[in-house]
């Protein structure tokens, strides 16, 4: 079931299914990309994984578990928790069905607050088990590219508000792991013009980002800024030929290539104690 906020002059769209953001309305406008051929989703919430799991397996506490492709969470119906005059919460929790691909008892709540040309979107875990709870999380949200009339794709630029040095690990197409052994180094980055020839080897990974804002901007700086926060990576990711672009916050990211299939030594991962709460998310804001 799709929910339907208006506020001021932004109107959104959240799919009960997986609390995926299915419009995002400024002025008539719809900035989300449209499901096609590349890829049937918008917007889902990755968790409790990011990426792929080598070998689709993971190890707790001594047992096996396997999980599909960035989890769960993005497959499950949410329900409607609250919803106020500018936002809505969406509310999934554990279940029997959880527990055989997941051993923790956890809550997931997703806000989206709608202020002024903004977006915003919370997520928040909490640990409803007696045991130390585990888990990443990110968002995975598409833009339609270009977003206006007479542009073409390679017109948009994604700048970052730091200079960025970083070594990007490659990605193994064969299982989405990610090899550290095998980077491409980006040094002194403050912008990056895009190309489809990027999105060849799959994403643009950027382990430990400096910038917490990004602008998704054309060559007259229209379109979205784009903030997060309690992440510390962010991927960028199309399809060759592909009409959208996905600017995705990561807590966390693929197996590597050469992982053990230890889940709690998996990088950059979360833990909760009974009744504790982790909190992160990121805006959407229009450029116009």
């Amino acid at each position: 079931m799709e929910y339907t906020l208006k506020y001021d002059n932004i109107q959104i769209g959240i799919n009960s299914r997986g609390a995926e953001q299915e419009h995002l309305i400024y002025n008539g406008k719809d900035y989300m990309r449209e499901r096609d051929s590349f890829w049937n989703r918008k917007a889902p919430v990755l968790f409790p994984i990011v990426g792929k799991l080598r070998d689709l397996k993971t190890y707790i506490d001594g047992k096996l578990y396997s999980m599909n492709q960035h989890g769960f969470a993005r497959d499950l119906e949410f329900t409607l928790e609250k919803k106020g005059e500018n936002y809505l919460t969406f509310l999934s929790t554990y279940s029997d069905e959880t527990l055989k691909m997941y051993p923790f008892k956890y809550e997931l709540r997703i806000t989206y607050t709608i202020i002024d040309k903004k977006v915003s979107v919370k997520y928040e875990v909490t640990n409803k088990g007696k045991d130390k709870m585990y888990f990443n999380i990110g968002g995975h949200p598409g833009f339609r590219l270009p977003m206006y009339a007479n542009e073409k794709f390679e017109d948009y630029s994604v700048v970052f508000d730091c200079v960025e040095n970083f070594d990007a690990p490659t990605v193994n197409l064969e299982n989405g792991t990610l090899n550290f052994d095998n980077t491409i180094p980006y040094r002194d980055i403050k912008k990056i013009q895009l190309d489809y020839k990027y999105f060849e080897i799959d994403a643009i990974v950027i382990p430990n980002i400096k910038s917490k804002k990004v602008l998704l901007v054309n060559k007259n700086k229209k379109g979205i800024a784009f903030s997060f926060n309690n992440m510390n990576t962010l991927a960028i990711w199309t399809k060759p030929n592909a009409p959208f672009v996905c600017l995705e916050p990561w807590k966390g990211y693929a197996d590597h290539s050469d992982s053990d299939y230890n889940f709690i030594k998996k990088d950059d991962i979360v833990s909760l104690k009974y009744n504790e709460t982790y909190t992160c998310g990121y805006e959407i804001e229009i450029l116009d």
